[in-house]
């Protein structure tokens, strides 16, 4: 998936600096908070090959690379949140 489709999905971008990170430079990464349990995070900026970013989420032990997937995901968690 491309970083604009991250975007549009509603990703927040997450800056952080060389400082911070102890790393030689800065980077970033996007992340989605679906519920308080429930986060996507992608990979930084620095790791995207080809243009392509993956994410994951941890709380279900999940890489999502495809957009499709992961609009899927977003979208049952919509629907689940509804149902409450």
């Amino acid at each position: 998936m491309t970083e604009q489709e991250l975007i549009e999905e509603g990703f927040e971008r997450v800056e952080v600096p060389k400082w911070e990170s102890g790393d030689k430079s800065s980077y970033y990464y996007y992340k989605l908070d679906l519920n308080p349990h429930f986060t996507f995070i992608s990979n930084a900026n620095d790791e995207v090959y080809n243009k392509t970013w993956k994410v994951t989420c941890f709380e279900i032990d999940v890489i999502i690379k495809d957009i499709v997937d992961l609009q899927t995901l977003i979208a049952l968690n919509k629907k689940w949140s509804k149902n409450k």
